[in-house]
C-alpha cells in the first residue's frame, strides 16, 4: 500500500464486501486478498487461527499501520508555509492548495486568509489584500491572470 492510507482502505474494503454479505468469517477470510506490499507481509505474520473475528482483524491492522497514515497540517503550520523567493506564483498556490486539503476544518474563507498571509509582498499579494477572492477557483483564475500580464 505504500503511502496509501490503511483506515481509508479499510473503509473502502467494509464498504464493499457489506454489499454482498454481512458474515463475519467471509470479512475475514477475503480481507488479505486486498493487500499488497508491507500490508500482505504483515498479515502473513500472523499466527494461524489468532484472529476471532473482523473486529478483532480490523483493530490490529489500523493499530499496526497507525504510524503511516499521511500527515495532516493545522492551520497553524499552513500559516508556516511560506512563498519561498525563488518558487513561481502557480507552484507555491498548488503546494499551498495541497496542503490546505490536508487540514482539517477550514473553510475557503480561512484557506485565502492563510493563503493572503504567506505570500510574498508583491504586486499580487496587493492585489489579494485589496480584492479577496471568494474562494479557491477564483484565486486561482486571479493567478493565471496575473501570470499572463507578467509575462507580456
Amino acid at each position: 500500500m505504500g503511502e496509501t492510507d490503511h483506515d481509508e482502505h479499510l473503509k473502502i474494503y467494509i464498504t464493499h464486501v457489506a454489499l454482498y454479505t454481512s458474515h463475519d468469517i467471509v470479512f475475514c477470510k477475503a480481507f488479505p486478498t486486498t493487500l499488497k506490499g508491507p500490508a500482505l507481509e504483515w498479515f502473513t505474520t500472523l499466527p494461524l487461527y489468532f484472529i476471532d473475528c473482523f473486529d478483532t482483524l480490523s483493530h490490529m491492522f489500523t493499530t499496526h499501520f497507525a504510524g503511516s497514515r499521511p500527515h495532516q497540517t493545522t492551520t497553524l503550520s499552513l500559516l508556516g508555509v511560506k512563498h519561498e523567493q525563488d518558487e513561481t506564483l502557480w507552484a507555491f498556490v498548488d503546494y499551498f492548495s495541497k496542503a490546505a486539503l490536508r487540514t482539517p476544518h477550514l473553510n475557503q474563507e480561512m484557506i485565502l486568509q492563510c493563503m493572503a498571509c504567506t505570500l510574498k509582498p508583491r504586486p499580487f499579494a496587493n492585489n489579494v489584500y485589496l480584492h479577496p477572492p471568494a474562494s479557491m477557483h477564483e484565486l486561482k483564475l486571479c493567478v493565471a491572470e496575473y501570470i499572463r500580464m507578467e509575462e507580456m
